[in-house]
């Protein structure tokens, strides 16, 4: 690994300071499972390298009467296993279940799955389905945004220079509201995802579809909220036909790439099964 500095600021203000001299020199560390390998490999050269562990206070999975906050360097694994999500936030636990192996997600952050703004990241699907709300500090304070407009391409956020990820949150959900999120890959959570589906539906009092979300991972060059097909289902009644036009739908408006382990035709065929797939369990969920 080739890197000129290394830095463990004790303070947001102290890590801001460094982010705005080092610019584009510097690379953040937060659990190091996708910056660690690429430094080992050459693919990096940072001035510095600025590691956010002993940064107070960011690592939070706090929940309220209000919603979840998780900060920056929230672990994956304890997400997962933080029986506090169980009753409203189930999908936040399975989506950061899903990433890769255990030894990842011991040490692998929220954080870091968003600011990585892979395609195929699972994590962070369980934030977006729930209208999550990332918070952002500079040098001038703290701005927000809704986390779908966070990303802007393979490995590029909205984060400006001297900017860090401070936390995200999720609002709590709604009564009569479920949520699913399914990872499709060769050899499960360890590989990486072929194709992604997510959905959360809330219903109202008559069953028809008061609200709807569905994201999609490794189809597009970001992760998708599918619009138009939550446009659809709102005012339905969510039976066989309707999820199976929403999945449809979804299917006509991704554009994935083929690679090593599938092809673009193939995985368009999947989102219109997982797509029905996710509507189904969600529904399932928002029933009981």
């Amino acid at each position: 690994m080739r890197f000129e500095k290394y830095f463990q600021p004790k303070s947001v203000e102290e890590c801001q300071t460094l982010l705005k001299e080092y610019g584009a020199d510097a690379k953040v560390l937060a659990g190091g499972t996708d910056l660690v390998p690429r430094l080992k490999n050459g693919l990096l050269h940072p001035v510095a390298v600025i590691g956010l562990m002993d940064i107070p206070g960011i690592d939070a999975i706090e929940v309220t009467d209000d919603g979840l906050t998780l900060g920056t360097l929230a672990n994956l694994r304890k997400i997962s296993l933080d029986q506090r999500l169980e009753k409203d936030y189930k999908v936040v636990m399975e989506a950061c279940g899903h990433v890769s192996s255990m030894q990842v997600r011991n040490i692998a952050t929220i954080g870091g799955n968003a600011c990585n703004a892979s395609p195929s990241a699972d994590a962070i699907h369980g934030l977006l389905l729930n209208d999550a709300v990332v918070t952002i500090a500079s040098g001038n304070g703290t701005r927000e945004m809704p986390l779908h407009e966070f990303f802007k391409g393979p490995g590029k956020t909205a984060l400006e220079t001297g900017e860090m990820v401070l936390k995200f949150f999720v609002p709590a959900p709604k009564a009569h509201t479920g949520a699913s999120y399914q990872k499709y890959a060769i050899r499960g959570d360890s590989d990486i995802t072929i194709v992604g589906a997510g959905a959360r539906l809330t219903l109202a009092k008559d069953g028809t579809v008061a609200e709807a979300r569905i994201t999609l991972a490794s189809v597009a060059p970001t992760p998708l909220r599918m619009f138009e097909a939550e446009k659809m289902l709102v005012g339905s009644k969510l039976d066989a036909e309707a999820i199976e036009k929403a999945a449809e739908l979804c299917s006509t408006q991704v554009s994935p790439i083929t690679d090593q382990r599938a092809t673009r035709e193939y995985r368009i065929e999947m989102v219109r099964v997982w797509v029905r797939h996710a509507l189904e369990q969600a529904l399932e969920r928002a029933e009981a």
